[in-house]
């Protein structure tokens, strides 16, 4: 009993088997019909469009370098004022000294109305030209020792001098000198020509 049972088991097991083998290729050509059937554009999917490249905005153009403007050139040194050379000293006014000469009495030394006009004549000369030096030399004829024309002489020069201070011309400007009675004008021969030699003559000097 138990070995007819078995064989029904087995014989149920393969119709159970052939069944399901069946029913799984009826399915699996009804799967490849279906698929046959559609057209390919179908199953092809719409490929999605590339996705638009961003926009690059364009950089500002670089604004250009600024270019400073050079500093002006020093303006060239001022010439140096032009120093106008100093005109030259005009030239003193001319003057007759011969002219100018004064003459004393025998043994004197005080001043005559000629020789204070002669001096004041020289004072004004000399106020005009104020540059100018005078040395008055003091002379004598030849009566007496030298020692004592010497100082005589120098009596005379010193007369002429005092007063031409006394009329405004600086001590400075005027220097003396006896020669007494060793330069005589014209020889000693007589009193006319002695009193020529008693006279103070004037010399200009630097």
């Amino acid at each position: 009993m138990l070995k007819k049972s078995s064989v029904w088991l087995v014989v149920l097991i393969s119709i159970m088997s052939i069944a399901f083998i069946a029913t799984g290729c009826a399915k699996k050509q009804v799967v490849k019909e279906e698929a046959t059937a559609k057209p390919v554009v179908e199953a092809k999917k719409e490929e999605p469009k590339p996705a638009p490249a961003p926009r690059v905005e364009a950089a500002p153009p670089a604004p250009a370098p600024r270019v400073e403007a050079a500093p002006p050139a020093p303006a060239p040194p001022a010439p140096a004022p032009r120093v106008e050379a100093a005109p030259p000293a005009p030239a003193p006014e001319p003057v007759d000294l011969v002219s100018l000469r004064i003459q004393f009495a025998f043994d004197d030394y005080s001043l005559s109305t000629k020789a204070k006009e002669n001096l004041e004549k020289l004072a004004a000369w000399m106020s005009k030209n104020p540059k100018e030096k005078m040395q008055i030399e003091g002379h004598t004829c030849d009566i007496g020792t030298n020692e004592y024309n010497l100082a005589l002489g120098e009596r005379r020069a010193n007369s002429a001098k005092k007063y031409l201070e006394a009329l405004g011309v600086g001590s400075a400007k005027i220097s003396t000198i006896s020669y007494g009675e060793e330069r005589p004008l014209v020889p000693n021969k007589e009193e006319a020509e002695r009193s020529k030699n008693r006279r103070d003559d004037f010399v200009k000097t630097r």
